[in-house]
C-alpha cells in the first residue's frame, strides 16, 4: 500500500488526522434541505437579477404625465417594466395630472401582462405584497374570476399578476427595489414637485409628458436634486457633446440650476 492509503484517504485529513469535509471552509449550502433542486432554484431567485439590481436602486425614473400629454406613450412604457419590475433605468413611479388619472389606470389594467416567473417568486415582490395587504393599499393587477361564484364582485389576483400601487410612494415599501410601479394624481405642478420628493428615490431621470415646454423646464427648479429630465420622450440616450445640440430629431441641452448641471432631451416634432 502507498503513502497515500486505499482509495487516497490521506487526502481527506487535516495535518493532525481529522477527517476533513468535502469544502472545508464552504457553507454547507443543501445542509437539511430535502429537494435540492427547489432549493437550488429559490437561491437563484433570491439573486435576481445577476447584476445586483435586486439590493438597490439603480437609476430609477419617473414618469410626470400632464393632461395635453402623451397617455398612450406613457401606458406602453409602463406595460413594458411592469413584466419585469426589477433592474436598471425602470419606471418606478408615475405622477398623473388628476384629468388623466382614471383613464390612465383603466389603460394600464388593460394592458397588463403577466410577470416574468423569477420576479413573481422573488422576495422583494413577496414582501411588497405583505406590506400591500399591511397597509390596505388600493392596486391595480391582472383578476381571475372564479365562475362558480356569482356572488364575487371582484377576482383574486392571477399568478404571476404585476402591481400598480395607488396613492402611496415607494418608500413605504422599503429601501430595496419594490417591484411594483406607484401611481399618484396631482392638480399642479406645485403639488407634482411635492408628490415627486416624496416618492424617497433619487430618481435618475425625470420624463415629462407635457404639450407645453414650459411646464418641463418649470419643473428643473422644483426637482432640481435629479440630473436628467427628458420631455415626451423615455430612455432616450443623451448623446450632447455641446451644451446646445440637436441631432437625429432630438434637441439636447445641457443647463445649469442652482449650481449643478442638468441634462434635457426632447424630440423637435412628436409624430406619435
Amino acid at each position: 500500500m502507498d503513502e497515500h492509503g486505499a482509495g487516497g484517504g490521506q487526502a481527506d485529513k487535516d495535518t493532525e488526522g481529522d477527517i476533513l469535509p468535502r469544502f472545508k471552509g464552504l457553507p454547507n449550502i443543501v445542509e437539511g434541505v430535502n429537494d435540492i433542486y427547489a432549493h437550488l432554484v429559490q437561491r437563484h431567485v433570491q439573486n435576481y437579477p445577476p447584476d445586483g439590481s435586486f439590493t438597490k436602486w439603480v437609476d430609477p425614473q419617473i414618469i410626470i404625465l400632464f393632461e395635453t400629454g402623451n397617455i398612450n406613450q406613457v401606458i406602453e412604457a409602463a406595460v413594458r417594466d411592469l413584466k419585469h419590475p426589477i433592474g436598471t433605468g425602470l419606471v418606478a413611479s408615475i405622477l398623473v395630472q388628476e384629468p388623466l388619472s382614471q383613464t390612465l389606470i383603466y389603460k394600464i389594467r388593460a394592458r397588463m401582462e403577466l410577470m416574468d416567473e423569477r420576479i413573481a417568486a422573488h422576495p422583494n415582490f413577496l414582501n411588497t405584497l405583505k406590506m400591500i395587504e399591511r397597509m390596505n393599499c388600493k392596486t391595480i393587477k391582472i383578476e381571475e374570476y372564479d365562475p362558480a361564484d356569482k356572488q364575487k364582485l371582484y377576482g383574486r389576483m392571477k399568478p404571476r399578476s404585476p402591481i400598480v400601487v395607488l396613492d402611496f410612494p415607494q418608500i413605504y415599501f422599503g429601501n430595496k427595489p419594490s417591484a411594483v410601479i406607484t401611481i399618484n394624481t396631482f392638480r399642479n405642478l406645485k403639488e407634482a414637485v411635492k408628490l415627486c420628493r416624496r416618492e424617497g428615490l433619487e430618481f435618475d431621470t425625470v420624463s415629462v409628458w407635457t404639450s407645453k415646454l414650459t411646464e418641463g423646464y418649470d419643473l428643473l427648479y422644483g426637482l432640481s436634486r435629479y440630473p436628467n429630465f427628458r420631455f415626451n420622450c423615455i430612455n432616450v440616450p443623451f448623446k450632447a457633446h455641446a451644451m446646445v445640440t440637436i441631432k437625429n430629431g432630438y434637441h439636447y441641452e445641457v443647463i445649469a440650476v442652482d449650481g449643478e448641471l442638468k441634462t434635457i432631451v426632447f424630440p423637435l416634432q412628436d409624430d406619435s
